[in-house]
């Protein structure tokens, strides 16, 4: 067998090199071309495929502390109609709420809510969990929803202008317009894929730029004149196949959102509530818990589960359409419109 030379062995390494080299250079532009690629990513419950014509410009800015603070003061302490401050811990909330099905009729709602007699406390679904506003809003890159929204800014014109105690609700972590658009903030399955809950995509919890967006909301609310906004399913979904980065509990999780929620806005005129949470959410303070879809049958066991408020005969609130009996001794909205949810 002929051995080879010296020079063929140097000039082999050399090629060895050159090559390895090449491919090292290869493999991280197809690494960066990769993250490129990921702006452009659009999940489906059908599976992934690429969008080259969305913006992928819709990055929320997540404030620092000092920015938080200064942005509180500047933005949020919002002098409402109400010159008693105190005065909403002893009125017993009572009047209508408006969802999101009675807002496919904006005109509708408009007529009814200026056919009321008195000022009263008025609830209403302004973002739902496709993340569409039902309201004129200023927030970058978010979606309207497909009904006549100036109609809407006219009925929270009328609201405001003529005493209404105003409650405005939100859908809390499902958003599927923001998931879509800010693909790390959203919750997923541990091969990537979007997560999917009740037909929308939720929002992480434990990502930072998801609490940005939601004090971004309400700030927004609160310079509209609403006095309570109502963050509605406030719960981290039970699915299994959840993969989110935290060492929390899920528990631990939504419990330090609300926390975090509360001492943020403190110091401003507007309260922070909570949609239909798990029974073992605990409230103290001027807070409430709205709880929808109960039964008369159903009444006491829901008292009875939320244990865990300060002072439930003032903090719970129910959405109901009914006029079972069992609902005269708590607070009670129902709905403006007939057939409502």
């Amino acid at each position: 067998m002929r051995a080879i030379s010296y020079r063929t062995k140097a000039r082999m390494k050399k090629s060895l090199k050159i090559f390895l080299a090449l491919a090292a250079i290869l493999l991280l532009a197809l690494i960066l071309f990769a993250v490129y690629l990921e702006r452009f990513v659009v999940y489906t419950q059908e599976g992934a495929h690429f969008d080259f014509e969305r913006n992928t410009s819709r990055d929320v800015v997540i404030p620092t502390d000092s920015t938080e603070k200064n942005t509180l003061a500047e933005s949020v302490a919002i002098e409402f109609a109400d010159p008693d401050p105190n005065a909403r811990e002893t009125e017993r909330i009572s009047g209508y709420y408006i969802d999101l099905e009675m807002l496919q009729d904006p005109e509708a709602v408009l007529a009814a809510v200026q056919e009321l007699s008195s000022p009263c406390t008025v609830l209403i679904d302004l973002k739902g969990g496709n993340g569409s506003f039902y309201y004129t809003t200023g927030i970058d890159g978010a979606r309207q929803a497909a009904i006549d929204v100036p109609v809407v800014d006219e009925v929270i014109s009328y609201l405001r202008g003529h005493g209404f105690t105003m409650v405005a609700r939100i859908r809390t972590f499902q958003d599927t317009h923001f998931a879509e658009g800010h693909i790390n903030c959203a919750l997923r399955k541990s091969g990537g894929s979007l997560w999917v809950g009740d037909g929308f995509y939720w929002m992480d919890p434990a990502n930072s730029t998801v609490m940005a967006y939601l004090k971004q909301i309400i700030r927004e609310l609160a310079e509209k004149g609403f006095k309570e906004i109502v963050l509605d399913d406030f719960r981290f979904p039970s699915g299994t196949q959840i993969v989110y980065n935290s060492e929390k509990s899920r528990t631990e999780l939504i419990a330090g959102v609300a926390e975090e929620l509360l001492n943020f806005f403190a110091s401003s005129n507007v309260t922070i509530s909570f949609g239909n949470p798990a029974s073992d959410f605990a409230l103290t303070g001027d807070s409430h818990v709205y709880v929808s879809g109960v039964t008369g049958s159903g009444v006491s066991a829901t008292v009875k589960g939320y244990t865990l408020l300060d002072q439930i005969e003032t903090q719970l609130v129910f959405l109901t359409g009914s006029k079972d009996r069992r609902f005269d001794d708590y607070q009670v909205l129902r709905p403006l419109l007939s057939g409502g949810n």
